[in-house]
């Protein structure tokens, strides 16, 4: 399927001179001009009439633009500020229905876009595609059914990592978190120690250790000063704990701060979790790590940079002072007890003891009733942690026999993944690498060299001193490699008659820049021979011997009438 006919008019300016070719006819189409004569206009405005603004090199259409294809099959496609229709036989495609019909009857964007090859370098196809996407993509040339079953699956190995990271992180994570924080021994222990005062209220020596501390003020003041200070360095230390928990956070990267920060949070709009690899691809993008928004960080990163910086100094701070608190405790401990073993009858005093006498003016009802009290409320708080540390339990159990099923199945995917991978790397990469060095090396016969795509899609060529990778090409060998690599691609898909994909079409802005004349005119002559249509722009002059006079269109200049604050805005700018 080729283009016979096309009409180009007023895309993205006003300016842009129309362009209308009714005798194409499916042959290639030179189009020759100079500065501002509207190449660029021209083949973004071929992008934009298959697949809409989005499609395009950075260039927006006017709302008057309008371009027209009519192809060799008979087909109609119509773009413009009025909106989109398809034509195939007697049936007509609006809006939405258009855009399926032309995915339908021409091809797929994620193929079709990439016959395009603009000017600017970094834009080229094989600077756009990451090495995956290259593999895949030739892969959706060559055999579409295998790539489909490889897509499929990577779709139900990406559904499967979410699943896990999102059992992990809402319903793993907050259980073992909950079952941290159930200290069964803490009460225990003092349910031990409210035990003990029971038993000294049930054996009556309870009012011996009263009349002992009655009698001697001073070590009954010294006691309770002791247990009070005791008490509030206890106080001191969990706060300084906490903040050192706090302040240790901060001793990781910046952006693992934020993300673990939002680790709990879910989307507002769909109530889900964000993926910890899609806040991680957010933030390297400068969007907010939570939805998906252009935000700037910048001040957020710079506090916790702060924070970072002065973290190891505040941690070795806390830990000193928590460090003098456990050893003044320990002072405090070591006078109560030898202020206890001086004195009969008061080796059993503990510090719940004293307090509870204190807090009860040393009325032994009060502090009989207070006990009991206490005794029942340990006790069945007790009993209630330990059952609800054993149902925490069960279900982690639970849950990690669940993470550990999905765990196999993403095993198994990835395991089936890299075999056809690696199966159609043998089978299909293999074959398209030796058809584009076989036309790399009809463009380049000098050259002779033979392109090695690796398994992980990394391209290779073979240099002086030594192996080259792509991004150590020369500009002249990148142009050429993506000219080859683009019409390999359409050759494939032509030759196979590739599922979906049906336009014989590569279109290419100016694509002999940096290549001398004898590699330009061996390029030519191969993409000239093939049955492959090609549109180019050019400010070549010396091209068009290289094409028929019917197939060569001379772009004029564009001349572009500026409003006198518009005159004054630009001396500005220079």
């Amino acid at each position: 399927m080729k283009i016979s006919r096309l009409h180009i008019e007023q895309f993205a300016r006003d300016e842009f001179p129309t362009l209308s070719e009714d005798h194409v006819g499916g042959d290639d189409l030179l189009l020759v001009g100079g500065n501002r004569s509207g190449k660029t206009l021209t083949f973004n405005a071929l992008l934009y009439g298959l697949y809409g603004p989005r499609a395009t090199y950075g260039v927006s259409p006017g709302r008057t633009s309008e371009v027209r294809f009519v192809f060799d099959n008979g087909d109609r496609l119509i773009r413009g500020g009025s909106g989109r229709s398809y034509s195939h036989g007697d049936d007509t495609f609006e809006t939405d229905d258009a855009d399926e019909a032309i995915e339908e009857f021409i091809g797929a964007k994620e193929i079709v876009s990439h016959q395009f090859i603009p000017s600017e370098i970094d834009e080229l196809p094989l600077a756009t595609l990451s090495e995956s996407d290259r593999l895949s993509l030739i892969r959706r040339v060559m055999d579409s059914e295998l790539e489909d079953e490889i897509e499929q699956l990577r779709e139900q190995r990406d559904d499967l990592e979410a699943d896990i990271e999102s059992i992990e992180r809402t319903d793993l994570r907050p259980r073992r978190e909950e079952l941290d924080d159930i200290d069964i021994p803490r009460y225990e222990s003092r349910l031990e120690k409210i035990e003990r005062l029971q038993s000294l209220i049930d054996s009556g020596r309870i009012e011996t250790i009263k009349q002992r501390l009655l009698d001697n003020e001073d070590l009954r003041d010294r006691l309770e000063e002791l247990d009070d200070r005791r008490h509030a360095i206890n106080q001191d230390l969990r706060k300084k704990k906490r903040k050192l928990r706090d302040r240790r956070r901060y001793t990781d990267e910046v952006n693992e701060i934020i993300l673990d920060a939002i680790s709990e949070l879910t989307c507002p709009v769909c109530d889900q979790i964000v993926r910890e690899q899609t806040a991680e691809q957010r933030l390297r993008n400068g969007r907010c790590p939570q939805c998906g928004r252009d935000r700037s960080l910048e001040e957020l990163k710079l506090d916790l940079r702060s924070k970072i910086d002065s973290a190891d100094e505040e941690i070795e701070a806390l830990e000193s002072d928590i460090e003098e608190l456990r050893g003044e405790k320990e002072e405090i401990e070591n006078e109560i007890q030898s202020l206890q073993d001086s004195v009969p009858d008061l080796s059993d005093l503990s510090d719940l003891t004293i307090h509870t006498l204190k807090d009860n003016d040393y009325d032994i009802d009060a502090v009989a009733e207070e006990t009991q009290e206490r005794l029942e409320q340990h006790r069945t708080t007790i009993e209630e942690l330990s059952t609800q540390k054993d149902q925490l339990e069960t279900e982690i159990e639970e849950i990690e026999e669940q993470l550990s099923e999905l765990d196999d199945a993403l095993t198994e995917t990835e395991s089936r993944i890299q075999e056809l991978s690696q199966e159609s790397f043998e089978e299909i990469i293999v074959s398209f690498r030796e058809q584009w060095s076989e036309n790399y090396q009809l463009m380049a016969p000098d050259l002779a060299v033979e392109i090695n795509l690796r398994p992980d899609g990394t391209i290779i060529l073979p240099g002086n001193d030594g192996p080259r990778e792509y991004g150590e090409l020369s500009t002249g060998e990148v142009r050429l490699l993506n000219i080859s690599f683009v019409f390999t691609l359409v050759q494939e898909a032509t030759e196979r008659e590739t599922q979906g994909h049906n336009l014989e079409l590569v279109a290419m802005d100016e694509p002999f820049a940096n290549i001398d004349e004898e590699l330009r005119e061996n390029t030519i002559e191969v993409l000239r021979e093939s049955i492959i249509q090609f549109i180019i722009t050019t400010s070549n002059g010396d091209l068009t011997q290289r094409f028929n006079p019917d197939q060569v269109k001379s772009l004029n200049r564009m001349y572009i009438q500026y409003t006198l604050d518009e005159i004054e805005e630009l001396a500005a700018d220079d």
